[in-house]
């Protein structure tokens, strides 16, 4: 009986005799799936490996937080360690997610990650983590089947428990609206939040049930902006991840843009988004926090609102992280493809007085471009039409060029080119909502997901 390895709180067991390891692994699993800060993640995923090193879930988280933060260096240590140790004694979940995680992190392969986390939950669909990382992977590839496929497995199996699994109705809802199924996203949103007494509230599902409620219609608008205003006060930003805190505001902000109440949206961007000062410069440096800010930025310039001095004041905050400073690459540089199309959007705003930041940031996409398409992480033409994206946005928006009858030609073309590509538009991952932008860009201002009549 002492010999058994103690179970974790999806009931699998864990490659260890520590349960002060299996606590860590399990504050670990917590504070992903209610997107805690990153400080949560790390002094989780340090707890575990600290009390068992030997540990390959301990390892394998530790990985995944150092490379969620940016810092691959350390997250390829740890998975390269792993490679070199004796693997025999460990489950074969944990052998699936050496293997998931080693071709995410060492071999930029989403896709391969993602089918082997599939793998995971169809045998073990309690595992709530696989699920999310799937989730991710398919985010990241812009896959809304991929999104639905995983989550659905474990809710065929899971979803009917009284209560269900916290957190499974929230990617529930999310991957049924990412396939258009925006009713049945609404339906489980409901049922997710009817058991919020038993299971406490979870910002991810506030976020499905709003990208639910958006796509169906204008005639639901004032449903939708009805209900983020009703669970706003559940978003702490002491308690949520910067990105999902942020997240959770554009989307309400998106509402206010969409229907003219300018006013109120420039309100959230001022204080939520990216607050002046050193608050807004701090909540900044992650890359998501400045996609939320240079998404609603774009929109909101679009429909002629004057906002060019907060582009300038978000461009200086992404420098040194997702744009060059002082000549070198930002540290998250490309980690986003569709932080890149948002920066050379806002790089086109000065590039009439300027245009040489704009210019090298064309160079390093596409060379970035070109690397993509040596690897896995191009497959399928995501690095072609990422790098056509690129070139297309800039020769839409830049104001650099005179408009004489060939540019406005070769701008009307670049339009086209962009609605051609919809249908690699998810090459950049991201929402179908975040992706707005570009048939934004194609079409004129958006409202409800269709371009305005």
């Amino acid at each position: 009986m002492g010999n058994t390895p103690p179970k974790d709180i999806f009931g699998l067991e864990a490659t260890t005799s520590s349960r002060s390891c299996v606590e860590g692994l399990n504050a670990y699993y917590e504070a992903v799936l209610a997107y805690r800060p990153f400080p949560a993640w790390s002094s989780a995923s340090e707890e575990a490996l600290k009390e068992d090193p030997k540990c390959p879930m301990a390892r394998v988280l530790s990985a995944d937080c150092a490379f969620c933060q940016g810092d691959g260096a350390k997250s390829k240590e740890l998975l390269e360690q792993l490679v070199h140790e004796d693997s025999e004694k460990w489950s074969w979940r944990e052998r699936k997610y050496v293997e998931a995680w080693r071709l995410w992190v060492l071999m930029s392969d989403p896709v391969g990650c993602y089918n082997i986390l599939a793998e995971v939950v169809q045998r073990h669909p309690s595992d709530l983590f696989a699920v999310k990382r799937g989730h991710i992977m398919g985010l990241i590839l812009g896959d809304g089947q991929k999104m639905l496929d995983i989550v659905e497995i474990a809710a065929e199996k899971s979803g009917k428990a009284v209560p269900p699994p916290k957190y499974l109705h929230g990617m529930w809802a999310f991957g049924l609206e990412q396939q258009g199924r925006y009713q049945d996203a609404e339906r489980i949103a409901k049922e997710g939040l009817a058991f919020e007494s038993s299971l406490g509230p979870d910002a991810w599902l506030d976020h499905g049930m709003a990208h639910a409620l958006y796509f169906q219609g204008e005639g639901r608008l004032a449903d939708a902006e009805e209900f983020l205003k009703q669970r706003c006060s559940n978003w702490s930003k002491e308690a949520l991840h910067p990105f999902l805190y942020t997240h959770c505001w554009w989307h309400l902000a998106l509402l206010h843009c969409e229907r003219g109440n300018f006013d109120d949206c420039l309100a959230i961007f001022d204080e939520r988004l990216w607050p002046e000062g050193s608050t807004g410069l701090e909540q900044g440096k992650d890359p998501q926090v400045q996609l939320n800010a240079l998404n609603l930025l774009w929109r909101l310039e679009l429909r002629q609102v004057a906002v060019l001095p907060r582009w300038r004041r978000v461009l200086e905050g992404c420098k040194g992280l997702s744009l060059p400073k002082d000549g070198e690459k930002g540290a998250l540089q490309h980690s986003d493809l569709l932080l890149d199309i948002l920066l050379i959007r806002g790089l086109c705003i000065d590039a009439k007085q300027d245009s040489q930041p704009l210019e090298l940031f064309l160079t390093a996409a596409k060379a970035h471009a070109e690397e993509m398409a040596k690897g896995a992480a191009g497959a399928d033409g995501r690095a072609d039409a990422y790098g056509s994206l690129a070139r297309l946005v800039a020769e839409i928006f830049r104001p650099d060029v005179q408009d004489t009858s060939e540019n406005l030609d070769r701008r009307a073309k670049a339009r086209d080119d962009v609605w051609a590509l919809r249908p690699h538009w998810g090459c950049l991952g991201g929402s179908v909502e975040q992706r707005g932008i570009l048939l934004e860009a194609v079409k004129g201002p958006v409202v409800c997901g269709e371009p305005k009549s």
